[in-house]
């Protein structure tokens, strides 16, 4: 199920902001900033109507402001590379919604490739390479594609309740 609706309520928020990296001259003393990476925000404990979530990530740090405890809503959620809830959209009958664009879906869906891939080749050639290097291959594919689908399935189902009448 990639749809919960209900009433939200929120514990705590983790995470936000942005990191930033950078090194320091040892002549100088002078620090050069490199760049920031931003921090992804992560709800801790929330609850919509009677399903609990005990942690949930946010697709991109602003969407927090669509988040009002007490609102009726309807949150559309993915499996990213099938261990963390991600919410990528949040239709709200009291406030403004909010759903991913189609380009930020498929840049999603080419980093679960990505990262899932990079995650999971060691693991699947130490635990089956040594049946098949074929199967291991497949192994590693098997997680990325199942997140790649889930959020496929997700954004479909939030683009349909998106084009029909409001929440």
């Amino acid at each position: 199920m990639t749809k919960y609706c209900g009433e939200i309520s929120v514990g705590a928020v983790d995470g936000g902001g942005t990191v930033s990296a950078g090194s320091r001259d040892p002549m100088t003393g002078h620090y050069n900033p490199g760049f920031t990476v931003p921090v992804a925000v992560e709800l801790i404990s929330f609850r919509i109507g009677t399903t609990f979530f005990r942690k949930i990530r946010l697709c991109q740090a602003f969407v927090s402001q669509f988040v009002h405890p007490g609102d009726h809503a309807c949150i559309y959620v993915f499996k990213q590379l099938g261990i963390t809830n991600v919410i990528i959209g949040i239709k709200s009958s009291q406030f403004p919604s909010y759903a991913i664009s189609r380009r930020r879906m498929v840049l999603m869906v080419f980093a679960q490739y990505l990262f899932g891939v990079l995650l999971g080749i060691i693991p699947a050639l130490v635990l089956l390479g040594w049946l098949s290097p074929v199967l291991a291959i497949l192994a590693t594919f098997a997680l990325p594609t199942y997140g790649a689908w889930t959020l496929v399935e997700a954004y479909k189902e939030m683009s349909a309740d998106f084009a029909a009448a409001p929440a």
